[in-house]
């Protein structure tokens, strides 16, 4: 049982290593893209004006706060909602 315990404790640390070594190698990329994110933004108010720049962070706002959006839906999934039914053919009526 011991040896159980300290062979988990061993692959904790391990793993702990590498959860590491995985968020240094993403901190720089997840600021690239708030930097990306803000670059938009300042040219979306340059090009629009701040009125248009506020209207889409609201139209954003309001996406979290109801639990963002359906994406399958925005790329015009391939498969049918499940209200809808399959097409029937005339010999299956």
């Amino acid at each position: 049982m011991r040896r159980q315990a300290d062979q988990a404790l061993e692959q904790a640390e391990r793993m702990n290593e590498l959860l590491t070594r995985v968020v240094r190698l993403t901190e720089p990329l997840e600021r690239a893209q708030r930097g990306a994110e803000d670059v938009g933004e300042r040219l979306k108010r340059a090009l629009f004006g701040d009125e248009a720049a506020a209207i889409e962070a609201e139209v954003v706002a309001e996406g979290e706060i109801r639990g963002g959006t359906d994406d399958a839906a925005e790329r015009g999934s391939a498969t049918p909602d499940a209200s809808e039914e399959p097409p029937v053919s005339s010999s299956e009526r």
